[in-house]
C-alpha cells in the first residue's frame, strides 16, 4: 500500500472505522439536501490559501449536483474567541448537517494570550451547541499544522500543546479528527524545510499542492470512508 495513503488513514481518525460513512454522506446518497459550513482562519478563507475549501465544494457539487448548500464562514486573523462569540450568527443560523472547523493554529499565536487548553475547550463549546440544535450533525475538527516555520514558529511556540487539547476533545466527544499535521510532519522529517514549503509556505498556510495531495483527499475520506 502506498505510504502516503497509509499516512492519510492514520491522520483521519474517529470512533468509527475509516471504512464507515458519516450520517451526512448517507443522507446525500439517499438524495436528501444537506448543508455544509466550513469555519476556520486564514488558511481556509484567504484567496491564496483556500484552494482546499473550494476544491471540496467543487467535488461535492459535481457528485451531488443541487444537493449541497456550502458556506465558507471562515475569517482571517481570528481564533477561537471570535469563533465562539460568533458561532450562532456564523454557524447555527445556517443549521449545518456537516461542520468542518479548526482554530488551534491561531489560538497558539502569542498575541492572543491563550492557554493551550483553550482550543479544546472552545471546540467542545461549539460541538455541544451544534448538537443541541442538530443531534445528527456530522462534525469534523481539523489540525492544520504542527511545524510552523520562521516567524510563524516564533509567534506559536506552544502550538503542539494547543493541538493536543483539540485531539483530547475530539476523542472525548467522539467526533472525526483530520490531523493534517501527521503528514506534514512526516514530509518535514523526510525532506526538510524546503520540502514542507511545497505544502505549507510558512509551515501553516496551505498551497495548491497541499490541497490536491493532502487536505482534500483526507477530508473526502473522513466524510465518505475508504470507498
Amino acid at each position: 500500500m502506498n505510504r502516503f495513503f497509509v499516512l492519510i488513514l492514520v491522520a483521519v481518525w474517529s470512533v468509527f472505522s475509516v471504512d464507515a460513512q458519516t450520517t451526512f454522506s448517507k443522507n446525500l446518497k439517499a438524495g436528501k439536501k444537506q448543508t455544509v459550513v466550513f469555519y476556520g482562519t486564514s488558511a481556509a478563507i484567504n484567496p491564496s490559501n483556500r484552494f482546499w475549501v473550494e476544491q471540496l465544494q467543487g467535488k461535492l457539487d459535481k457528485r451531488f449536483p443541487g444537493k449541497v448548500d456550502f458556506y465558507n464562514c471562515s475569517k482571517s486573523g481570528i481564533g477561537s474567541f471570535w469563533a465562539t462569540e460568533n458561532f450562532k450568527d456564523s454557524v447555527l443560523t445556517r443549521n449545518p448537517d456537516l461542520l468542518i472547523f479548526g482554530f488551534s493554529e491561531n489560538d497558539a499565536v502569542l498575541r492572543f494570550n491563550n492557554w493551550p487548553w483553550y482550543s479544546g475547550r472552545c471546540a467542545e463549546y461549539m460541538i455541544d451547541h451544534l448538537w443541541e440544535q442538530n443531534q445528527d450533525a456530522t462534525i469534523i475538527l481539523y489540525i492544520i499544522s504542527e511545524r510552523p516555520l520562521g516567524k510563524a514558529a516564533e509567534t506559536r511556540p506552544e502550538i503542539a500543546a494547543f493541538n493536543a487539547s483539540c485531539r483530547e476533545i475530539a476523542k472525548k466527544k467522539d467526533i472525526i479528527l483530520t490531523d493534517f499535521s501527521v503528514i506534514f510532519n512526516e514530509t518535514y522529517e523526510k525532506f526538510g524545510e524546503e520540502g514542507l514549503k511545497q505544502y505549507q509556505r510558512d509551515g501553516i498556510l496551505p498551497t495548491k499542492k497541499a490541497a490536491n495531495e493532502v487536505l482534500v483527499p483526507m477530508l473526502w475520506k473522513a466524510i465518505f470512508g475508504k470507498k
